[in-house]
């Protein structure tokens, strides 16, 4: 009888406290744990498997840094994905020369590329000025440049060396950034070959942390 008792003692005890702590006598969570926990095969949350979930397979997690998730838990898909694709139509640009677009993108959390571009003159534009006095004839260079500065990528896009015909003339750059998640990737850091002036060259040995 007194084991029963002290069982039953010990559950109404937990469920008065409303805390309980794992590792710690001073929960402030429902369930609070002190250390590493590991998790078998099957993990519920709100009558959900996220292990064993028909649907597909699903990572769960949390980040203390976002403003949006704020510590809880949720599937990584939700916020997380490996792959972001965000289109961009920049409009009535002056000429040819998209110096710095700020993209207010964090480059502590994602990579950039850019992709699928599309330069659109507007109504009456005769398009990039060539020099036709220049021996060869100069028609220019474009410049498609992602960059970091303030630990924000930026986006550069245009003809440096030349411009349009009229000062008049506007452009509309439509393109692609695809954003990697840094939680996915890793940034090995830029390697260089000198080729020493020939077009063929091998690599003395794989990128270092693959």
């Amino acid at each position: 009888m007194k084991k029963y008792l002290l069982i039953i003692n010990l559950c109404i005890g937990i469920i008065v406290s409303a805390q309980v702590g794992i590792g710690t006598i001073t929960p402030t969570e429902k369930l609070e744990i002190a250390g590493n926990a590991a998790i078998g095969t099957s993990v519920y949350i709100d009558s959900v498997n996220y292990v064993n979930n028909p649907s597909g397979f699903t990572v769960v997690a949390t980040d203390p840094q976002s403003s949006i998730v704020n510590g809880k838990l949720l599937a990584v898909e939700n916020l997380y994905t490996p792959l972001t694709i965000q289109p961009y139509s920049v409009t009535n640009i002056y000429r040819d020369d998209l110096n710095d677009l700020n993209l207010n993108i964090s480059a502590d959390k994602f990579f950039i590329t850019l992709t699928n571009f599309e330069a659109v003159p507007n109504a009456g534009n005769n398009g990039i000025y060539t020099d036709p006095n220049a021996v060869p004839v100069n028609k220019g260079n474009l410049i498609m440049e992602t960059f970091v500065s303030n630990g924000i990528w930026h986006v550069k896009i245009g003809y440096p060396t030349l411009n349009t015909e009229n000062i008049t003339d506007r452009y509309t750059y439509n393109f692609d950034i695809i954003l990697y998640s840094k939680r996915f990737f890793k940034d090995l850091g830029t390697i260089t070959y000198d080729l020493g002036g020939n077009n063929t060259g091998i690599a003395p040995s794989a990128p270092p942390g693959i």
